[in-house]
């Protein structure tokens, strides 16, 4: 069986870098696989805007989970 959720990913248009949320912090990542996911859009735009500012990219797309 499996789940699927959708996810959001925001990237920094300047540097290109992804963010990475982890434990209440924030940090920044070169690959996509390695991005924090956010679990809703309102979250990924507030943390985008705190942390890179107004030049970002928000990608959505869902995530499907194995469950054995």
């Amino acid at each position: 069986m499996s789940s699927v959720s959708l996810v959001h990913v925001v990237q920094d248009i300047d540097s290109g870098l992804f963010l990475c949320p982890c434990d209440g912090d924030v940090g920044f990542t070169k690959l996509l696989k390695d991005a924090g996911p956010f679990d809703d859009v309102e979250s990924a735009i507030e943390t985008a805007m705190f942390i890179v500012g107004p030049h970002f990219t928000v990608f959505s797309f869902y995530r499907v989970a194995c469950i054995n």
